[in-house]
């Protein structure tokens, strides 16, 4: 018997809505450069970008000599990923799919990334299961989130007050405080845990080993 996903509709509503993010891909080129540092991807690392967009932190991860992969629910932003990647020079390997669910065999990748995007799922114990069981054990996890109190969250946050409720069985988000350091029991730290990167960019990263 095929289980139905409870979020089908808010995932299409995404699908659709985020094919206008592509104008303002040239706001990640920074932050990818500084995520996938602090990921210290490697030449030969096999690297998934969750949720990877116009490809700006798989490109980014290809340049340091990774073997790259991306992801992502919105085919126009696939599309515009594979462009980039043609014009930089790399052949990455980007596929539709839903972070919840990930078309990918168990411990395939030595890094996963997802920058401003696994976030945006609608159950994120689901999202981050997911991100964990394709990677090895001791395989490297890292993200990029927008900080609640500074302006980018603060800007969600109004945003969420006037639009309908999410559907029954969404988790509440209930973000760590700033510089908490708060990972799951199974990672190992692998660089200080949360580390915004200040007040003019407005971004937290984070990292963890999977034992």
């Amino acid at each position: 018997m095929t289980q139905t996903d409870p979020f089908s509709q808010l995932k299409a509503a995404q699908r659709e809505g985020w094919s206008l993010f592509t104008p303002m891909e040239a706001g990640t080129t920074i932050p990818a450069f500084e995520l996938v540092r602090f990921a210290t991807v490697a030449p030969g690392d096999r690297v998934l970008d969750v949720a990877c967009g116009t490809g700006v932190v798989a490109i980014t991860a290809a340049r340091m000599g990774a073997v790259v992969e991306g992801l992502d629910l919105t085919p126009k932003l696939l599309e515009r990923a594979g462009q980039n990647a043609v014009l930089a020079g790399f052949q990455i390997q980007f596929r539709e799919g839903d972070a919840e669910a990930l078309p990918y065999p168990d411990a395939s990748f030595d890094v996963v990334l997802s920058q401003f995007g696994h976030m945006f799922a609608p159950r994120p114990e689901v999202t981050v299961s997911e991100m964990l069981r394709v990677l090895r054990p001791g395989g490297r996890i890292a993200f990029s989130t927008w900080p609640p109190d500074d302006y980018v969250g603060r800007f969600f946050a109004v945003l969420g007050r006037h639009t309908p409720p999410p559907p029954p069985g969404a988790p509440t988000p209930a973000p760590a405080p700033r510089g908490s350091g708060r990972l799951p029991k199974s990672w190992r730290s692998c660089a200080p845990t949360f580390s915004s990167s200040g007040e003019s960019t407005g971004r937290r990263t984070g990292c963890g080993r999977r034992s």
